[in-house]
C-alpha cells in the first residue's frame, strides 16, 4: 500500500514567502516615507484654507469685515470677529472678540507670508482681512515641513479681488507688478 500524501506547505516554502513579502514591505514604506511630510503640508495648508473661506463667509453673510490672524512666531492662526464680548459690533480692535488659536498641523511650518505690497515677512503677526463684499487684499502664505523646509514647500493664495483662497504645490512667488501692466 502506498502512504497517502500529505497536502501542505513546507517550513521551507513559508519562510521563503515570508522572507519575500518582508522585502517587499521594507521597500514600500521606505519609499512611503517620502509621502507622509508631503500629505502633513499639504494638509496643514488645507486647514489655512478652510478657516480663510470660514472668515470670509462669515464676512459677505453678516456685513462686517473678518480678520484672519497669523502668528509667525508661535505658528499658529485665528480670527478676530467684528463683535464684543457680548456680541455687538465694534470697531476698537481691543474690544473685538478672537475664536481660538489654531496650531499648524505636527511637522507643518508655516514660513513666510507675502503680503500685498510684496514684502514678504517671516515673523510677527500679519493680518488679513476679508471685507463684507468678500475682496480682501492679494495674499500669499508659505507652509512646509519641519523635516525639510524646500522639499515640500505648499503656497495658500488669496485672490484680492474675489478673496477666494486656494492651495498650489510648490513654492510660488506672487507676480511683480509692473506699470506696463495697467
Amino acid at each position: 500500500m502506498k502512504a497517502a500524501r500529505r497536502a501542505g506547505f513546507t517550513l521551507i516554502e513559508i519562510v521563503v514567502v515570508l522572507v519575500i513579502i518582508s522585502m517587499l514591505l521594507g521597500t514600500a514604506l521606505t519609499n512611503m516615507k517620502g509621502l507622509v511630510p508631503a500629505a502633513a503640508t499639504e494638509s496643514a495648508a488645507q486647514d489655512v484654507v478652510a478657516k480663510l473661506d470660514f472668515a470670509r463667509t462669515q464676512a459677505v453673510a453678516r456685513g462686517y469685515s473678518y480678520d484672519v490672524l497669523f502668528d509667525l512666531d508661535e505658528q499658529r492662526y485665528t480670527i478676530r470677529t467684528p463683535f464684543d464680548e457680548e456680541g455687538a459690533p465694534t470697531t476698537d480692535l481691543d474690544e473685538r472678540s478672537m475664536l481660538r488659536w489654531a496650531k499648524l498641523a505636527d511637522g507643518a511650518v508655516l514660513v513666510a507670508v507675502y503680503d500685498s505690497t510684496g514684502i514678504r515677512r517671516e515673523r510677527g503677526v500679519w493680518t488679513l482681512t476679508f471685507h463684507p463684499a468678500g475682496e480682501a487684499t492679494d495674499f500669499w502664505a508659505y507652509v512646509s515641513h519641519r523635516a525639510n523646509e524646500d522639499a515640500y514647500m505648499t503656497t495658500v493664495r488669496v485672490l484680492g479681488l474675489t478673496g477666494l483662497a486656494s492651495v498650489m504645490a510648490g513654492e510660488v512667488t506672487p507676480p511683480r507688478v509692473v506699470e506696463n501692466d495697467f
